[in-house]
């Protein structure tokens, strides 16, 4: 007779063999010490800009949750179409990860840069930071209103704007002198590599006028004047109009919205399916970061955004935002 003790319809013995069996369903198939190296955030952009200040932010307490050093690498060129080609050249391994802006610059470096990568090579971890543009020109601008300076680009040389090739104010503006049938080489255009450049350039009177990033430029706003919010809403109280209200005032019709950016790390696609628990120790790491009450101080401090949208959300944030992309590619010259 079997005296053994039975649970639930199950003798001890078996029970026990379940949880050894589900604690081996549990552990890893093969013990996997990641990270045992350094891990890289690639940045490709010069420093001092809102991505390389991010991933600063980011490095340090990334670092310390991974248990390896977290370091920065800036590689910037084709409007961050190098950087993005580099860390799809490495193993997708988890230990180099990219920090940009997806949309538009990583959108635009594959659409119109001709960056070798593809959209689909990438996966983005997390929207930290989405962040509307804004019409500015310096407040010693002699442009006063959004509709003064849309007819200053009429007349061909007179005006100047600050861009990053390809980026979503340079689009933005090629879409504005578009409806208002301005031919594109009206405005005097010079190019940028990064944000902290870009941001210079305004702030210290060098061009007329920029579509930046409104957040971005939060360090320079004293120098500014906003002429229109290049948003679907409200937003701060900058004492100017949306851009779409602004052109309807003006018996225009509404232009799509590209001019914002969507900043955050991203991975190469591959690791979610060759690694999939670093691609999760990497994920939970961010989260762990950036929901931290002493990350968001930090990156108030340093005007930076700490949202945490999360893996599949914001993926379907950019996914939507690259198919708009797309059919405007054809707009830069």
């Amino acid at each position: 007779m079997n005296t053994t003790p039975k649970l639930f319809g199950f003798t001890r013995r078996a029970v026990i063999a379940l949880g050894a069996a589900a604690a081996l369903a549990a552990a890893p198939a093969a013990a996997d010490d990641w990270p045992s190296e350094p891990i890289t955030i690639v940045v490709p952009f010069n420093a001092g800009g809102s991505a390389d200040r991010m991933a600063r932010t980011l490095a340090e307490p990334m670092g310390e949750i991974l248990g390896q050093p977290v370091v920065v690498e800036n590689r910037p060129g084709g409007a961050g179409g190098l950087g993005a080609t580099y860390v799809v050249q490495q193993p997708a391994d988890g230990n180099t990860l990219l920090l940009m802006q997806a949309t538009p610059y990583l959108a635009t470096a594959i659409l119109v840069g001709g960056a070798p990568v593809a959209w689909e090579d990438f996966a983005f971890l997390n929207a930290q930071w989405d962040d509307y543009a804004i019409v500015a020109v310096h407040e010693d601008s002699p442009y006063q209103t959004f509709e003064e300076l849309i007819e200053a680009m009429r007349e061909p040389g007179a005006v100047s704007s600050g861009i990053i090739y390809a980026n979503g104010g340079h689009l933005q503006t090629l879409l504005l002198m578009d409806a208002f049938d301005i031919p594109h080489d009206n405005v005097r255009f010079v190019t940028y590599d990064g944000g902290a450049p870009l941001r210079a350039a305004l702030a210290g009177n060098q061009v007329d006028f920029e579509v930046i990033a409104a957040q971005g430029a939060s360090s320079i706003m004293d120098s500014l004047r906003v002429l229109a919010v290049v948003a679907d809403q409200d937003r701060d109280d900058l004492g100017a109009p949306l851009m779409n209200e602004a052109l309807a005032d003006m018996g225009m019709d509404p232009l799509p919205i590209v001019g914002g950016n969507v900043t955050g790390l991203l991975v190469r696609s591959a690791l979610k399916e060759e690694h999939p628990e670093r691609f999760q120790r990497l994920l939970d790491a961010y989260e762990q970061v950036v929901t931290s009450e002493a990350y968001r101080t930090a990156a108030v401090e340093g005007g930076l955004a700490a949202d945490w949208v999360g893996h599949e959300e914001s993926q379907r944030m950019v996914d939507e935002a690259y198919r708009a992309l797309e059919g405007l590619a054809d707009v830069i010259d």
